[in-house]
């Protein structure tokens, strides 16, 4: 191509002389500024520094090196053969606890007594397989949110499944053994992506760290451009030319919020309103990352919040400052407070006592003085193990009441949900760790439920579960006291009980949320029932009919009346109308179009078109 410009108006460096530079062309400026850190992108001699210390780890950039020394350009250095990696005691975990999973399938699909449902059986194998490779790939990778994510959900699919086996054995008397050890060896596996989850953090340097990334880096650069094209977008109102009928709201909300920055003493905050110097914070924060490695997240968590303080400070003064709402400003101001909740300390970090012994914390972990939440998660983990063998030696009594077996799965279902929530979780009594609470009044109501038979001896009710074993009572009570503080002085407690008793009663907001402490009690339990409901059509499918199944899952069923009396224990002492106790699912309210909204108001009509 030849130059048709005179040349009084080209400029080699960077085209046009006479008109302003593309958006392109900034776009391009403002990554080799950002990526490169040169002061000029049009000085060669910067840019091929820049890259060559970029790269300098390449071996065309080590060619280059060595040419400029006289030397080869390629010089090629010896290959060795990378060895194995060793077995770790994990892997040989995981590979004995697969190893278990598919013989207790090969053998429940080779089963005579159970070929009416081959086909269940063989959606089983798939699914189950297909969630153990998922969650152990994931749990690989757990430094990462999204895959620490995805491993948990994994765990809980997986949970799904063992408590559907350990379900339809007691259903099917014939099997029993055969799916509780499927159900067993299922648990093996999810055991061992927990421990990976702690051991992937602990592989990667993540020794006497906490933070945690919310979301994940790829993401974080995502949210990055968000702000910048929010902020051009502010920006840009101040050169577009309205037409006639438009208001200018988008120049409006600049100039009130320039203006309130000066008036009250801030402003400094304005600098963040120039794109350079909204780019060199948003990129040194994602820079410090290091790409979501621990060093990169130790070195941010000691410095992201001082860092991100001015941006804080700035969404703060911007938000409610024009009335009505300016859809340029709230863009910008949202764009950038996503951004900086990303970098909110997100929970994980008790993994680390899943997967390493307490012996190896002093000192290697940086971690003298454990938390209680810390030791009630290592307390469960034992405690769960411990009731699962217990249930298990029940079941081999050959014990004549189902009920009381599926309602102790449940149980030991729902521990492993509490497990979870305490894994991701942060403080002492946060909103997981009230989610998991919401469990101990599960447990009570089970072991208070009474059957329809009275004593001829005292008059009173007998209870439904009359013959359980002492040491298995003694499990559930201390689970119980590991969900929630049961005295003043519990030992593993920072609540006290009084202090729990008060929120409540109260229905006390949780703090940094929008919710309410017995709201979220009763919500918890409130989706276990629903989900109950939904197993009774697959318990139907593939069970021996030895029992109805609206005997475990009706109105009167079990299972309901459990959850309904654990719920009511949750709201027990509260006055009517304190605590939402509605089970139902609510959809949004979809607001009619707004021609039908304008012929209800002009011919007063309602919405169906009736008067």
């Amino acid at each position: 191509m030849f130059n048709t410009k005179p040349d009084s108006q080209y400029d080699p460096a960077g085209g046009d002389r006479t008109g302003p530079p593309s958006k392109a062309k900034l776009a391009l400026d403002n990554l080799l500024r950002r990526e490169l850190r040169v002061g000029d992108p049009h000085n060669p001699q910067q840019v091929a520094k820049a890259l060559l210390d970029r790269y300098q780890s390449e071996p065309r950039a080590r060619g280059i090196q060595s040419e400029a020394e006289g030397m080869p350009f390629q010089r090629s250095a010896p290959r060795f053969v990378a060895a194995a990696a060793p077995d770790t005691a994990t892997s040989v975990d995981l590979k004995q606890a697969m190893s278990d999973v598919d013989k207790d399938l090969e053998h429940l699909s080779r089963s005579n007594l159970l070929k009416d449902i081959d086909a269940e059986l063989g959606g089983w194998s798939d699914g189950i397989r297909s969630a153990t490779q998922e969650g152990v790939n994931a749990a690989r990778f757990g430094l990462d949110p999204r895959n620490r994510d995805r491993a948990i959900g994994m765990r809980r699919t997986l949970g799904d499944y063992a408590r559907l086996a350990r379900l339809v054995g007691s259903l099917n008397p014939s099997a029993t053994y055969e799916f509780r050890s499927l159900a067993q060896s299922i648990d093996e596996v999810c055991a061992v992506i927990l421990v990976m989850l702690g051991e992937s953090l602990a592989n990667n340097g993540f020794a006497g760290g906490r933070f945690l990334l919310q979301a994940p880096f790829t993401e974080m650069q995502t949210r990055r451009d968000a702000c910048i094209h929010s902020l051009q977008n502010l920006l840009g109102t101040l050169s577009y030319q309205n037409s006639a009928n438009e208001w200018p709201r988008g120049i409006d909300a600049y100039r009130r919020l320039f203006d309130a920055l000066e008036a009250q003493g801030q402003g400094d905050l304005r600098a963040l309103l120039t794109e350079p110097e909204l780019m060199r914070v948003l990129d040194d924060l994602v820079r410090r990352a290091a790409h979501g490695s621990a060093e990169g997240l130790r070195a941010l968590g000691s410095t992201a919040q001082i860092e991100l303080n001015r941006v804080y400070r700035l969404i703060n003064f911007g938000y409610r400052l024009v009335d009505p709402e300016s859809p340029p400003l709230t863009s910008f101001l949202e764009s950038l407070r996503l951004f900086a909740d990303g970098f909110g300390q997100a929970g994980g970090s008790r993994l680390l006592r899943v997967a390493r012994p307490p012996i190896v914390f002093y000192g290697l972990y940086g971690i003298e003085e454990e938390a209680a939440a810390d030791r009630r998660i290592v307390n469960l983990t034992v405690a769960r193990g411990r009731l699962a063998s217990q249930i298990d030696c029940l079941a081999r009594c050959a014990c004549d009441d189902i009920s009381c077996q599926v309602m102790l799965d449940k149980i030991l279902y729902d521990i492993d949900r509490s497990i979870d929530l305490y894994a991701v979780g942060s403080t002492d009594l946060g909103l997981p760790e009230i989610r998991a609470a919401s469990y101990s009044y599960l447990i009570d109501a089970f072991l208070s439920l009474e059957s329809n038979e009275v004593d001829p001896t005292t008059g009173h009710a007998l209870p439904f579960c009359p013959n359980l074993p002492a040491p298995l009572v003694a499990t559930l009570g201390q689970i119980v006291g590991e969900l929630r503080p049961l005295n003043d002085a519990a030992p593993d407690w920072e609540t006290s009980r009084t202090r729990f008793e008060e929120r409540r009663l109260d229905n006390e907001a949780v703090a940094g949320s929008a919710f309410n402490f017995t709201d979220v009690l009763h919500q918890e339990l409130c989706l276990q029932l629903q989900s109950e409901r939904r197993w009774e059509a697959l318990a139907d499918q593939m069970s021996a009919n030895c029992i109805p199944m609206s005997t475990l899952f009706g109105e009167e069923g079990a299972l309901v009346v459990m959850l309904e009396n654990a719920m009511a224990l949750v709201v027990d002492g509260i006055a009517a109308g304190v605590v939402d106790t509605d089970c139902g699912l609510d959809g949004p309210d979809i607001p009619a179009h707004f021609e039908t909204s304008l012929d209800t108001i002009a011919q007063d009509r309602r919405r169906n078109g009736g008067f």
